[in-house]
């Protein structure tokens, strides 16, 4: 008896969307799966299914559901932008938060006062900003804000992350501050999103989703 070396077995199908997933779920998981399917995040960019292994073909897992978050701006834990490249930024990669705004209002005092003055004491930056001859303010900028940037798949909530923001002649630099928790966060959110799109399945055991 011949013994073909590769079996017949269903390709893994890329998706964009966790929506798309749960669709694909619903509609095959009774028709094409024996066991429960197991769905997994194993990161803020990524979850993938797959199914028990068959002991009638080699013991072999299938993984038909592969999602990959696609058109996520990102970004980069150390950033330094201009002035008008973090306001259009802060519009545009974020979703808007208290401080949010209060990070446009301060760039918007700076790129309006027609003089400067930076003091950075290693803790704090204060910034002396001045327009005409009358008008002088001076603040102290807050060392640490909270942001939520677009880095994971745009159907859930942004995870937020806390920012350490310094402020030089050159722009201002936003600095990660939470050692990388938000990506934990973000798939946390993500399962909770995929346990309540699937609840029914979840709750008889037919799909199974995990971390």
């Amino acid at each position: 008896e011949e013994l073909r070396p590769e079996l017949d077995r269903i390709v893994t199908i890329t998706l964009n969307s966790l929506d798309a997933l749960t669709k694909m779920v619903k509609k095959e998981l009774t028709t094409c799966y024996g066991g429960p399917l197991f769905v997994q995040i194993p990161s803020h960019l990524k979850v993938i299914a797959f199914t028990m292994p068959n002991p009638h073909e080699r013991c072999l897992r299938l993984m038909p559901y592969e999602v990959k978050a696609t058109d996520v701006p990102g970004w980069e834990p150390e950033t330094l932008l201009g002035f008008e490249q973090a306001m259009i930024a802060l519009r545009a990669r974020f979703q808007e938060t208290e401080d949010t705004t209060y990070a446009l209002k301060l760039l918007s005092d700076i790129t309006t006062g027609s003089k400067v003055t930076y003091n950075d004491n290693g803790i704090a930056t204060s910034v002396v900003t001045q327009s005409g001859v009358a008008l002088q303010k001076n603040a102290n900028i807050r060392p640490i804000i909270r942001l939520r940037p677009y880095r994971t798949f745009q159907e859930v909530e942004q995870p937020e992350s806390r920012f350490l923001i310094r402020v030089t002649e050159r722009g201002i630099k936003f600095v990660e501050a939470d050692g990388g928790m938000w990506k934990l966060t973000a798939r946390q959110t993500i399962k909770e999103y995929l346990e309540k799109a699937l609840e029914k399945e979840v709750e008889a055991g037919a799909v199974v989703i995990a971390l």
